[in-house]
């Protein structure tokens, strides 16, 4: 197999593998949110600061009538509740994202506008002359890396000074684990997913100040490693036990860890007690490896049936100098 073919099928291979790990974050927190009371916990948290604004018993699964032939909303959309409390009646999304999408933005308005369209077509069906109730989608992102992607149109299109005052720029609720926006958290274990994988992306749980979960629900746990995949939580523990106790888990951890930084710290000792004596041989090989290439250059030249004379001349170099060279062995 050529290097180039071989680079290119293992680029392959990492790329399913990515885009299976993505698959397997999403659909692990869509299970997460089906929870009515973790669903309207980020609702109330991003929009109410925390008030309990909605309640989970109000919260209905979507009727069929939101899906049609061209687009079933509820298969692009990870969780859709139609929410109705006798004053509020709107429905919910909420669409997680695992990696940073420069199109999430659009893909938000479209998602948004869909649900209005299916609404609006149930609506005439019943011959209806209310108005229709509000949707709202919230992006749940996950992943590690800082959102650096478009939060609203007009970051994402070339919007004309002239136009401006006429353009309808989308802007998309998001709530992210990195940065250091805080969120007020009802239901106990949506504020341990959320601040534990905070907590691990920006390493302030390896401070001991920091860590102040406690007892957590292994279930929610399992959430946080499919995540993060962090190493100090173990499945198998996870498995058996109902809770894991945080600062025993990070503890065990560090102890294994703490051995293996030893080990290289040890070791990187070594290297530089020997880097001081081996920086005139690393210049030697240096030298000795551009003087190979040459020789190799120059060889291969006579074999193609250039003289010694014409090489020379060729590199502005000496004849002795190419002799000396090639009967080197």
């Amino acid at each position: 197999m050529h290097l180039f073919s071989k680079n290119l099928y293992l680029f392959r291979i990492r790329d399913r593998v990515i885009k299976y790990m993505n698959k397997m974050k999403d659909k692990t927190m869509k299970e997460f949110l089906e929870n009515n009371a973790y669903f309207v916990d980020f609702f109330n948290a991003y929009f109410f600061g925390g008030e309990r604004a909605l309640k989970p018993e109000n919260c209905m699964e979507l009727d069929s009538e939101m899906n049609d032939a061209n687009m079933d909303l509820e298969k692009h959309v990870d969780v859709i509740r139609k929410y109705n409390d006798g004053n509020l009646y709107s429905a919910f999304i909420i669409e997680n994202q695992s990696y940073v999408d420069m199109s999430m933005v659009v893909r938000a308005a479209v998602y948004e506008f869909v649900a209005y369209e299916r609404m609006l077509k149930k609506s005439k069906k019943n011959k209806s002359k209310e108005k229709l109730p509000m949707v709202n989608i919230l992006v749940f992102y996950t992943g590690e890396r800082p959102w650096n992607a478009a939060r609203q149109l007009s970051e994402l299109v070339e919007v004309d000074e002239r136009f401006k005052s006429y353009f309808h720029d989308y802007k998309m609720n998001l709530i992210e684990i990195t940065g250091n926006t805080s969120y007020n958290f009802n239901e106990e274990d949506v504020y341990n997913l959320f601040y534990i994988c905070r907590s691990i992306y920006d390493q302030s749980i390896y401070e001991e100040k920091s860590n102040g979960f406690g007892l957590v629900k292994s279930s929610v746990l399992k959430v946080v490693k499919t995540l993060t995949d962090v190493e100090w939580l173990d499945l198998e523990e996870l498995e058996e036990k109902e809770e894991i106790e945080m600062c025993e888990a990070e503890k065990r951890w560090l102890e294994v860890k703490s051995k293996e930084w030893e080990a290289e710290g040890i070791k990187k000792g070594i290297e530089q007690g020997i880097e001081q004596g081996i920086e005139q041989g690393i210049e030697q090989g240096i030298e000795q490896g551009s003087e190979n290439n040459r020789k190799e250059m120059y060889q291969t030249m006579v074999d193609k049936g250039f003289s010694i004379s014409s090489i020379a001349s060729i590199f502005s170099v000496s004849e002795e100098s190419i002799e000396r060279l090639l009967m080197k062995a």
